[in-house]
């Protein structure tokens, strides 16, 4: 009786380690499908049950994880659009026209994973005089800036600027000409999984020498930002 017990066990776990073979006696791996159109069916990613699956004749990527699971790759395309994403924000130069600058706006954004984002925004500029009461007409060249920080979706990481644009004007005995003037700019970076945000500034600056060339530059009247997302 004691060698029927032993001789039970062993065949139980001689089949629990056993290779599975669909379509073949002589299975090579632990799971082998054979057959020149073989196909898996897992309803776990078809598109009643996965989000990411869209459906229609479309066909999806499977990617494996670190644990070795199976899942559908998040879709790539827009994840964030937005316009007049914040009120009109006037920043002014020093008294001596030297270089000043200052936020307009935070936008956060989330990536399920890994993926290549392009970031692409304009931003609208008026030039104004320094009290921002009255148009320029006094001949001097000013400059207006805008570029922008990332960040983990509350702190903004300074040690890199990226998208910067700028735009000059200039007007002289003109004191009706007035309008905006617009910054944009495209790049594409490389982020990781998880919250992530874009810290837009705006700068201004008319020389550093004069008070007269003193003035302010209205940001954001009109304004656009689109972020898409290459999941890799």
């Amino acid at each position: 009786m004691n060698k029927f017990y032993i001789l039970a066990i062993i065949c139980f776990s001689t089949s629990a380690y056993a290779q599975v073979g669909l379509g073949t006696k002589t299975p090579q791996e632990d799971l082998h499908v054979s057959g020149t159109d073989s196909e898996i069916r897992i309803d776990g990613l078809n598109a009643t049950n996965e989000s990411d699956n869209l459906g229609g004749d479309n066909l999806y990527n499977v990617l494996v994880d670190n644990t070795g699971t199976l899942r559908l790759n998040p879709q790539s395309g827009l994840v964030s659009s937005d316009s007049n994403i914040s009120s009109p924000i006037s920043i002014q130069t020093s008294s001596f026209s030297g270089l000043d600058n200052d936020a307009l706006y935070q936008k956060n954004f989330t990536l399920e994973k890994r993926a290549l984002v392009v970031i692409s925004y304009y931003i609208a500029v008026e030039f104004k005089s320094y009290d921002g009461t009255s148009n320029i007409n006094d001949g001097r060249v000013k400059v207006a800036q805008n570029y922008f920080y990332l960040g983990d979706g509350t702190t903004e990481n300074t040690g890199t600027t990226y998208g910067t644009s700028s735009c000059t004007y200039s007007n002289y005995t003109c004191d009706t000409a007035t309008g905006n003037v617009y910054n944009s700019q495209s790049i594409l970076v490389t982020l990781e999984a998880g919250d992530h945000s874009i810290h837009m500034k705006g700068a201004v600056y008319g020389g550093g020498l004069e008070s007269d060339a003193a003035f302010s530059g209205i940001f954001n009247d009109s304004d656009r930002i689109d972020i898409t997302a290459i999941y890799l």
